[in-house]
């Protein structure tokens, strides 16, 4: 419950202040304080108010956004497009995706790499439009002694409550023959789960990967008991903003595009992307990846696979279709307030572009990164 009136919080907050986050096209300056901007992070963040300089909030550590992430800030073809056009970009690691949705409600930030969750939220609410899909990965469920998902009956379950992993836990308690009533809820984040089961708080939990993957590689007690593809990706830019910069948006998707196929290219790549995911992320984790870049090497390896037709990074009509995953799981986030319950689905998907990055697909004369040596 805590989780939801603090979520609430912030966004009511950011609602009063909407009317002076703009003038002109300049970014807000001398904005109130609040608690995420005290965050020991997030204050040293010091964002532009030129806006020619593209400022994207990534979450970390996320398998294989950052990956991708990781390739784009390397590429030469893309630093050069951009500073043709008199712009440059800076992507800034975040915790999680509620976080940067806060920032760029605020005009602090341009853009987000962010989950489908969070996404939905932002989409629903009109303050975003829906560039590309990023990425589809994987959401995993941990335990000890548990080995079977159907024996999770009357067992304490982790997960981040509103997330992805939330969702994908209730799906998967269904597809066992249970309910939500038949397991105990333990609302938690990521970072606290490994201590919450070292110290016997819950008999499992859910999240994403790679979190889920190097926490039974830290506690080799710990295991995988199922992992499906189930969290989305999607690159996303504030509506003001798209609107302006047209030409830019599109020279971000450009790049997104070279550096997936950069990525299939050769395991070679895929380990020097997790070498760079790695080094980013020791700025936000306290989990030390740099120890477990072959687990990283073989969830990029997974996910980078089910990329490789780039036409699949057009959000069109299968993936908003209504009955689908990204239809369910806006149901999902009106029945537990996150997103007011008289919204509708077509509130949410008309803040998609269904065209854009099809036509940055045809007319791009390059399809593959260029990362000096």
């Amino acid at each position: 419950m805590k989780k939801i009136v603090g979520f609430k919080t912030a966004f009511y907050a950011a609602v009063l202040l909407a009317l002076i986050f703009f003038i002109g096209c300049k970014k807000t300056e001398n904005i109130q304080i609040t608690d995420f901007e005290k965050h020991p992070l997030y204050k040293t963040y010091k964002f532009s108010n030129n806006e020619k300089v593209i400022e994207i909030g990534v979450p970390t550590p996320w398998a294989s956004v950052n990956h991708i992430v990781e390739v784009m800030k390397r590429d030469e073809i893309f630093r050069q497009e951009l500073k043709r056009m008199g712009y440059t970009v800076k992507f800034y690691p975040f915790m999680k995706g509620e976080d940067i949705n806060y920032f760029m409600k605020k005009g602090l930030l341009e853009g987000s790499i962010i989950g489908d969750m969070p996404t939905l939220k932002m989409a629903s609410e009109g303050h975003i439009t829906v560039m590309s899909l990023f990425h589809k990965g994987s959401v995993s469920l941990v335990s000890r002694d548990i080995y079977r998902a159907r024996d999770l009956k009357g067992k304490k379950v982790a997960y981040p409550y509103g997330s992805i992993s939330h969702y994908y836990l209730l799906k998967l308690l269904k597809e066992n023959g249970m309910s939500e009533n038949d397991i105990r809820h333990e609302p938690m984040d990521t970072k606290d789960m490994l201590d919450a089961m070292e110290n016997k708080k819950i008999d499992a939990f859910t999240t994403f990967e790679p979190t889920a993957t190097i926490y039974t590689k830290i506690d080799p007690t710990l295991h995988t008991i199922h992992r499906s593809f189930s969290s989305y990706g999607f690159f996303n830019i504030r509506k003001d903003y798209g609107e302006r910069h047209k030409d830019a948006v599109k020279a971000v998707i450009a790049a997104q595009i070279r550096a997936i196929t950069w990525l299939t290219e050769s395991n070679k790549n895929i380990n020097m992307a997790s070498l760079w995911m790695a080094e980013e992320s020791a700025k936000i984790a306290r989990i030390p990846l740099v120890k477990y870049i072959k687990e990283l090497n073989s969830i990029s390896a997974e996910d980078i696979s089910g990329n490789t037709d780039i036409k699949s990074i057009v959000p069109g009509a299968e993936l908003l279709k209504p009955g689908g995953d990204i239809n369910n799981e806006f149901e999902f986030l009106k029945t537990i307030g996150f997103i007011p319950k008289d919204r509708k689905w077509e509130d949410a998907t008309r803040h998609f572009d269904t065209h854009t990055a099809g036509d940055v697909i045809k007319g791009m004369k390059s399809n593959l990164a260029k990362i000096p040596q």
